[in-house]
């Protein structure tokens, strides 16, 4: 079967136009990140400001959290759109007089409308990424973060001045490209399952928004380091040249992933493995990097490899929200409240360990513990069976819709001669469901879910969930053969 998923996307009613606004949005995070806001420099200013930016949107995302259905109807509206775009370029503009002036009051206010805008837009995106799970997310996120260098390159051509005018508009056009696009299409899919109660965090993540408490934890600490690593090649003065190349890496990458994914995503949980490892390579190296020419390149592998981290996130994230959260926008807001307040931490600590890539008598101490938090989110992800089977489960469950789903796990299930609890817990999986969640819904223990699964491999004769999903994908007249010998088997 031809691996298109992507490219059906983009034909989609949202199309094109969801892409460049998307691209046009990270865009401006880009130029965030470059300090292109500040043409002279102006120190600290420039550093001050992303971290004053991601802080305060957390003030959207707290919003979300609280009043998630009334964040949902405004987003819904174009005036409240279009009036964050209108936010977000006068909050640019603001920091860019901020910089002329030295004024730091300008500052905080530029930075707090770039916070309001960041926070709701992103939201906003959010459900386009999360519409229809991993499918979507990799075309809109990957395809956009490619997008989003095609418009860097040119206008970091620019004198600093046109060039920061130039990003300052971007807020704007993003916005009014996601205004352009149909209501019904750019909305989060709605739950009409009963919401569980829930205990705690830990039941509020599991239950509520179908978050895993330990693929949140490698997110924060992924993007702690993250935060420490931009003070030392986006804002330090001493690799400007390097920083710069940084951020063409960051783009090349998110092209070379873009056509990748587009060409096999069913494949591309390799590249996000690569990605991960070489988050790590990244600081392993730095330490031997310090004081020279070459420490850009430390950098350059790092970020390279959180851009593919960057995706891989919101892969994650809208699959979740799309099969498993009972309020998808939560879902997403969750992340990238995580993302922003360790994000500005990570900043926050190079900031005040005075980190810069000449080095210090206490570097190779300070990378070695960033280092290490990096191993354990690794570590975390890698081993984590949930984020992996959610990947997997995206793109099946697309594929199996597409053949009548529930006709193709009806014919399987009377071959391999499955009982009706049984087959209730196969349509759960195919579509992507977790176990927890399908113990919930079916108001069944989670042991007994288990039960039901092993004994579902044994009548199939497979050994784990993707020879299951690999098998679901498939006619079941194209395999009548092997399924004959597994009922007789079980018979």
């Amino acid at each position: 079967m031809k691996n298109d998923m992507v490219i059906r996307q983009l034909k989609s009613g949202l199309g094109f136009r969801a892409l460049l606004g998307s691209g046009l949005f990270w865009a401006w995070l880009d130029a965030l990140f470059m300090g292109a806001f500040f043409p002279e420099g102006q120190g600290v200013m420039p550093e001050a400001c992303t971290m004053l930016v991601f802080l305060l949107s957390v003030i959207p995302y707290m919003f979300v959290l609280v009043r998630g259905s009334l964040a949902m109807r405004a987003i819904a509206h174009n005036r409240f759109i279009i009036g964050l775009g209108v936010v977000g370029t006068c909050g640019a503009l603001l920091c860019t007089a901020s910089g002329m002036l030295t004024s730091p009051l300008l500052l905080v206010f530029g930075s707090l409308f770039g916070g309001a805008f960041m926070g709701f837009l992103t939201l906003a995106w959010g459900g386009i990424y999360s519409k229809e799970g991993a499918a979507s997310a990799m075309a809109y996120l990957a395809g956009g973060f490619a997008v989003a260098i095609a418009i860097d390159i040119p206008f970091l051509l620019m004198i600093p001045e046109g060039r920061a005018f130039s990003f300052a508009l971007l807020p704007l056009a993003s916005a009014l490209c996601f205004a352009s696009l149909d209501k019904d299409g750019r909305s989060y899919a709605k739950r009409s399952e009963v919401i569980p109660s829930t205990r705690g965090v830990h039941g509020f993540l599991r239950n509520y928004l179908g978050v895993q408490l330990s693929i949140l934890c490698a997110l924060c600490l992924v993007m702690f380091g993250f935060g420490y690593i931009q003070h030392l090649v986006s804002f330090s003065e001493s690799v400007v040249n390097g920083g710069l190349v940084i951020q063409v890496v960051r783009g090349f990458v998110a092209i070379a992933l873009f056509a990748f994914i587009t060409v096999n995503p069913l494949r591309s949980s390799i590249v996000y493995r690569i990605g991960l490892l070489a988050i790590i390579a990244g600081f392993m190296i730095m330490s031997f990097l310090y004081g020279t020419n070459a420490f850009w390149i430390s950098g350059a592998i790092f970020i390279g490899g959180y851009t593919v981290f960057d995706v891989l996130k919101w892969v994650a994230f809208s699959q979740i929200a799309y099969t498993q959260s009972k309020m998808p926008i939560k879902t997403i807001a969750v992340m990238r409240l995580a993302d922003a307040v360790f994000l500005a931490l990570g900043l926050g600590v190079a900031m005040v360990l005075n980190a810069n890539p000449a080095g210090h008598a206490y570097s190779a101490q300070e990378t070695m513990v960033v280092g290490y938090a990096m191993v354990i989110a690794v570590v975390l992800l890698l081993g984590s069976e949930d984020i992996w089977s959610l990947f997997r489960f995206g793109h099946i469950g697309a594929q199996v819709e597409e053949r009548a789903q529930s006709d193709v796990i009806n014919e399987w299930a009377q071959r391999w001669g499955l009982t009706q609890r049984e087959i209730d817990v196969l349509e759960c999986l195919a579509a992507g469901r977790t176990q927890p969640w399908i113990a919930e819904n079916l108001n069944i223990s989670e042991s007994t879910v288990g039960t039901h699964v092993r004994h579902i491999y044994q009548k199939a004769d497979v050994h784990g969930r993707q020879e299951l999903l690999d098998c679901l994908v498939k006619s079941p007249s194209c395999d009548s053969h092997d399924a004959s010998d597994a009922i007789g088997r079980n018979t």
